[in-house]
C-alpha cells in the first residue's frame, strides 16, 4: 500500500503541515541569507551560554536579553526606536 500511495501520502502531509503547524517549507535560502542565519545561530549560542555562566549581568539585562533573543532584526530595530 505504502509504495502505492506513499509519494501521495507524503505530499498530503506536507501541505497539511504546512497549513496548520507553518513547517516544512521550501526557504531556497541564497548563500548570504544562510550564513546570516548561521551567525544569528552561533551568537544566540554565546548568549545563552554567557546566561547559563558565572558571568554576570543585572536580572534587567537578562530580562531584556530573554525578551528579545528570538525576535526577528525587524522587532528588535522596532522595540529599540519605540523606546527613543
Amino acid at each position: 500500500m505504502w509504495k502505492i500511495n506513499g509519494k501521495s501520502w507524503s505530499n498530503k502531509l506536507r501541505k497539511l503541515a504546512i497549513k496548520y503547524r507553518n513547517i516544512c517549507h521550501d526557504w531556497q535560502f541564497n548563500d548570504e541569507q544562510r550564513f546570516a542565519l548561521r551567525d544569528y545561530y552561533y551568537a544566540n549560542g554565546l548568549l545563552l551560554n554567557c546566561l547559563n555562566s558565572d558571568f554576570y549581568v543585572s536580572r534587567e539585562v537578562r530580562q531584556e536579553i530573554e525578551d528579545i533573543l528570538l525576535l526577528p532584526t525587524a522587532e528588535i530595530e522596532k522595540r529599540n526606536s519605540a523606546s527613543f
